[in-house]
């Protein structure tokens, strides 16, 4: 049974309808940077899924040689290479290079980096042996496949249970590496421009890259802040190309956090970032706007974003009530009239 929050007063909105006048000033407005979550206040997470709800995650190894299963990209081929101690294991090739234990250890620092960002507590348990791509224990597992000719991926991560929409449950929490591609672990520090390998290219950063598929499994999406560890594709008008993949990138920024703290806290203060995209824009007036109507009935995450008026020397201070003062005040925000 879904979980749910003790209902909160909602006030009519007066005026009924947003001014034509007023709706082409909010789309006129000056965008900012925002980060995407799959979710919009309930689900697309694990554990309790009502944000922000804290969560532990178990996470393994593939087992060597599972297969894929029906619901993998149709261009992926072969069985999981990783942890099959041949020299097509990318675990072998990092080892080799960098010392014994080299690769877990990157890949225990990008668990790491996440749980120190947030509620969030991974446990490395043992794998259960199912194919990638089914519904198989535990939450998140590692593995290494071919992606298949001419892709140049590095990496994919898929986003936790309950959002068909973007990733079928049985997908849910699934990381591979692509095999046919090269990997490293960089000596440089933070911002420092990535190593090359065959042909010029640069080679993936085994903790930078986990780290982004990391956050997709958390129910993070692509960000368009060049240097946000999600930055990556997210339509046409954004095909990623402005990322910075050039250099190292192991640390999180704002808008990383902003994302998960949406997920899974700790809770931010209440702000009018009622759509989650960790800006306050036309989106947020206007789902206030159906809010106050009736024609929107809010989780208890988007409720909590809502409500920030009154505002006492610029510092929300809820009332338990989302009432046209909370509408004006995430208006002038979104105008950039005010900030808090």
């Amino acid at each position: 049974m879904p979980l749910t929050a003790p209902p909160r007063p909602v006030v009519d909105n007066p005026a009924g309808w947003l001014h034509a006048a007023l709706l082409t000033a909010l789309l006129l407005a000056p965008a900012a940077d925002a980060c995407s979550v799959y979710g919009k206040g309930w689900g697309s997470k694990w554990d309790n899924p009502i944000w922000p709800n804290g969560a532990t995650i178990t996470w393994s190894f593939m087992t060597p040689g599972v297969a894929l299963g029906p619901a993998a990209p149709p261009a992926w081929n072969g069985t999981n290479s990783l942890g099959t101690g041949s020299p097509a294991d990318l675990r072998v090739k990092i080892d080799t290079v960098h010392g014994a234990g080299a690769f877990n250890a990157a890949v225990q620092r990008a668990f790491n980096t996440w749980s120190a960002a947030a509620n969030l507590q991974f446990v490395q348990v043992a794998d259960q042996g199912g194919a990638f791509g089914t519904v198989a224990a535990p939450d998140i597992r590692i593995g290494a496949f071919s992606f298949g000719a001419g892709d140049l991926s590095g990496a994919a991560g898929f986003g936790p249970p309950g959002d068909d929409v973007n990733f079928p449950d049985a997908l849910a929490g699934d990381i591979a590496f692509n095999s046919a591609n090269n990997f490293n672990i960089d000596p440089g520090a933070e911002g420092d421009p990535l190593q090359t390998g065959p042909g010029g290219l640069y080679l993936n950063d085994i903790e930078g890259l986990l780290l982004h598929e990391i956050g997709h499994t958390l129910g993070i999406g692509h960000s368009q802040e060049p240097s946000a560890i999600l930055c990556g594709y997210q339509s046409p008008n954004f095909d990623g190309s402005s990322c910075d993949y050039a250099h190292v990138n192991r640390v999180l920024t704002p808008d990383d956090l902003n994302a998960v703290r949406n997920i899974y806290g700790p809770a931010p203060p209440p702000d009018g970032d009622v759509s989650f995209d960790c800006r306050v824009d036309a989106a947020d007036v206007l789902l206030v706007n159906q809010i106050l109507l009736k024609q929107l009935l809010p989780n208890a995450a988007q409720r909590a974003r809502a409500d920030v008026a009154p505002l006492v020397s610029g510092t929300p201070l809820p009332d338990g009530e989302v009432t046209t003062a909370d509408f004006l005040a995430i208006l002038q925000k979104s105008l950039r009239q005010i900030s808090y």
